[in-house]
């Protein structure tokens, strides 16, 4: 079978390019994106595609200059329209965590996606083939990966989903810079030249007597690829001279069976997963009831829905948790569980939260910093809650509190000594429990209650003028806050909830 009937067969297999769209092909001068045009090209007008090529000079070789005149050239023999640009890559990968690679590969996507927006094409090309599957699978599995990375290159995938936020563009680095809001996310990049071999795409050029041009820094075996690709593929292959057909084919079935899973991951995510900003919860009885493959994975999701930039979740960001869940099945709350930077997990009783190391929940009162209670008077408890003080009278068996119970509500004596204190625990905090005979740990009164956590830190405690507690706000009452049985006065102190606006 001819190298373009395949082509036409895989891009039809796989649905890659619809008739009539307009296609942005990365060219980059080398054999693989050139004898991708040039295919493309041959099939363009039996279904209407409209071409254009597209060259980004990272700005790390002199000889890129050359490169870009060459492509431009081409193009304009070919008859097709060229977008040519340049990006300093050198001050991207000055940023913390990216490396020249990464900061190379996130500028070449985000340009081309950029030219797409522009052109209003739908469909980014690339040259990606066999061979660069099986490097990218090894890179992969040596640095230890699970089925998403073990999958390889899928054929097409929404460039939207690639996460380039973590560089942010500037006019410096792409002229014609568009903000990340205005990019379209229905924009795919596929991988056409996938079912190819390195050695049949320099056939191709060879037989329509193309003239690539050679990238030398693929030579260079200080970059992890080109190791793998000059030292290691080598070897592996003169153990399995089909290396590249068997890797190729693993990929293609691993890909399915990522997709039957992810759909399943995807249904236990609407079930469990709550997502609010700077926290994801967990439902945590179900999730304990799953198999750990789908635990591994829920945890990996909640990371990304928190750090949508992060490319490498490593082993240790979700075993933690796991480790706990497993060694201490009973345990119902516990943390922070430290999973990556700025991230940490809790258990929650009802919940297992993923959430920022400073998140404050807005849905239960918190407070920061002691805040004074006035008689009468207000202190707002987060965006949501707030504390209300003021002065009740009643006639004789008309006590307030004689009428039922009220969690949010709390009676003491008119002489309390003052000013009331509103803040947050500390350690060493006792108190003494209305109707009980002695004191208790706060710590422990807390667990009584069941208050989450991470909720503890910022809990809102009532405290008179010796800081003694008067009120676990919301939840329980100091042995002083008695009111006496004579007394027809008090105050009385409310926690209010006010609805978002």
């Amino acid at each position: 079978m001819s190298f373009l009937t395949s082509l036409r067969q895989f891009i039809q297999k796989h649905a890659l390019i619809s008739p009539g769209a307009r296609v942005v092909v990365g060219v980059s001068g080398g054999p693989d994106s050139l004898a991708l045009l040039h295919a493309l090209l041959q099939l363009a007008p039996d279904h209407g595609w409209q071409l254009h090529a597209a060259y980004l000079n990272h700005g790390l070789r002199a000889e890129a200059e050359e490169e870009a005149h060459f492509v431009a050239e081409l193009a304009a023999a070919w008859g097709i329209g060229c977008t040519i640009e340049r990006a300093d890559v050198q001050s991207l990968a000055q940023r913390p965590g990216v490396s020249v690679e990464e900061a190379a590969r996130q500028a070449r996507y985000a340009f081309l996606w950029q030219v797409a927006a522009r052109l209003q094409a739908s469909i980014v090309a690339v040259g990606h083939h066999a061979d660069d599957q099986v490097e990218t699978i090894l890179m992969h599995m040596l640095r230890g990966s699970g089925l998403a990375g073990l999958r390889g290159m899928p054929p097409s995938v929404l460039l939207s989903s690639l996460r380039l936020d973590k560089i942010q563009m500037a006019e410096d680095v792409l002229p014609s810079y568009v903000q990340r809001s205005q990019l379209p996310d229905h924009v795919r990049l596929i991988r056409p030249l996938l079912p190819f071999s390195r050695q049949d795409i320099l056939h191709y050029c060879q037989q329509h007597h193309l003239q690539p041009r050679w990238d030398l820094s693929n030579l260079d075996t200080t970059y992890f690829r080109n190791q793998l690709r000059h030292e290691i593929i080598p070897r592996l292959r003169a153990i399995n001279p089909h290396l590249t057909t068997g890797i190729s084919r693993m990929a293609f079935a691993l890909q399915g069976d990522y997709d039957v899973l992810a759909t399943h991951r995807q249904e236990l995510w609407r079930e469990l997963a709550q997502v609010e900003p700077g926290r994801v919860r967990l439902e945590l009885t179900p999730f304990r009831a799953l198999l750990p493959g789908d635990q591994r994975a829920l945890l990996r999701r909640a990371i990304s829905e928190l750090r949508p930039d992060f490319r490498n979740i490593r082993w240790e960001h979700t075993e933690r948790v796991l480790d706990v869940l497993i060694l201490e099945p009973q345990r119902a709350s516990g943390g922070p569980y430290t999973l990556t930077t700025g991230l940490v997990a809790y258990l929650s009783y009802d919940w297992l939260d993923v959430q920022e190391a400073q998140f404050i929940p807005v849905d239960v009162p918190q407070i920061l910093q002691p805040e004074r209670l006035a008689l009468p008077g207000k202190v707002n408890l987060g965006p949501s809650w707030h504390l209300v003080a003021r002065e009740v009278a009643w006639e004789p068996g008309e006590a307030p509190w004689q009428r039922g119970h009220h969690a949010n509500a709390l009676w003491l004596p008119w002489h309390i000594p003052q000013p009331l204190l509103v803040r947050p625990r500390k350690p060493g905090d006792r108190m003494q429990p209305f109707g009980l005979p002695s004191e208790k740990r706060l710590k422990d009164l807390m667990n009584a209650l069941k208050i989450p956590r991470p909720e503890r830190t910022h809990w809102p405690l009532l405290v008179d003028a010796h800081d003694r507690i008067l009120w676990i706000v919301g939840r329980r009452a100091s042995d002083l806050a008695r009111v006496s049985s004579s007394d027809l006065r008090a105050w009385e102190i409310l926690l209010e909830y006010r609805a978002k606006s």
